[in-house]
């Protein structure tokens, strides 16, 4: 059975919807046409992998986490990657739909689902970004010490590889949590008084940062704190959409397992 492909972004985004992003986001349409398709494919970036499954489908529709276009393109070329990207999407009239901050911040998104992931509970929002709660605060089922913390999140998250920076705990229980980027909130976390920061995409001088302000702050890696959205997205539109079929892209597109 086909579907609209208007019907299914007026699903997501009265899920993840528009006001939530940030201002400086692009969440939303990318490429859109009208039409039908009976299969989508999901993925966190729009790669040309993730194109090519779409043509290989006969999918009419992309839809991912991080948005195709944040700048704007000045200029589409062919034989460029982006440009053979553009072209190959409107080639093959394949509508693009991402939901970023909307669908970080949207309830049941992606820190709702980090915290549903690791068992947590006694859930409290924080940091703040344009009046917007963007993380989470909640405590693990019993004390940890970070050796036992370290492989929980190894396992939970199927991270291949996870950093600890600033002070080591001998007791970890309560977290603060935050899908994607989220070094610019340690101050923010300490200031939430938990026993460790969980988040991706952490640098050298976030590193010290932490340890300054004697935070423990892990880095489980941008793509495995947000990855756990994508068979989100997948049950919640199978429950309305019955008869569609799904391709998601399980490993990162970026990083060679070596």
């Amino acid at each position: 059975m086909k579907y609209q492909i208007s019907e299914i972004k007026n699903y997501m985004e009265n899920w993840a919807r528009e006001d939530l992003q940030l201002t400086w986001d692009n969440s939303g349409s990318q490429i859109e046409f009208k039409g039908e398709t009976d299969s989508l494919v999901l993925g966190l970036d729009v790669t040309d992998k993730l194109i090519n499954k779409a043509i290989e489908m006969n999918s009419k529709l992309i839809i991912t986490h991080h948005p195709m276009f944040f700048g704007g393109e000045k200029s589409i070329i062919e034989g460029t990657y982006r440009g053979d990207n553009i072209i190959a999407l409107i080639k093959n009239n394949i509508s693009v739909f991402s939901y970023h901050t909307s669908m970080d911040i949207a309830e049941d998104g992606v820190n709702d689902s980090l915290f549903e992931k690791l068992n947590l509970k006694n859930k409290k929002t924080f940091t703040f970004e344009e009046e917007k709660a963007m993380g989470l605060i909640g405590e693990l089922e019993k004390n940890y010490s970070l050796e036992e913390l370290l492989n929980f999140l190894e396992e939970k998250l199927e991270v291949k590889k996870i950093k600890a920076y600033g002070r080591n705990k001998r007791e970890i229980k309560k977290l603060a949590i935050l899908g994607g980027s989220g070094a610019d909130f340690i101050s923010a976390a300490k200031n939430a008084g938990v026993d460790a920061y969980i988040t991706g995409d952490v640098k050298y001088h976030d590193g010290q940062r932490a340890y300054e302000e004697d935070l423990l702050l892990i880095d489980v890696g941008h793509f495995y704190s947000e990855k756990i959205i994508l068979p989100k997205i997948k049950k919640r539109l199978s429950e309305k959409f019955s008869d569609l079929d799904f391709y998601i892209e399980e490993e990162s597109s970026f990083e060679l397992d070596i």
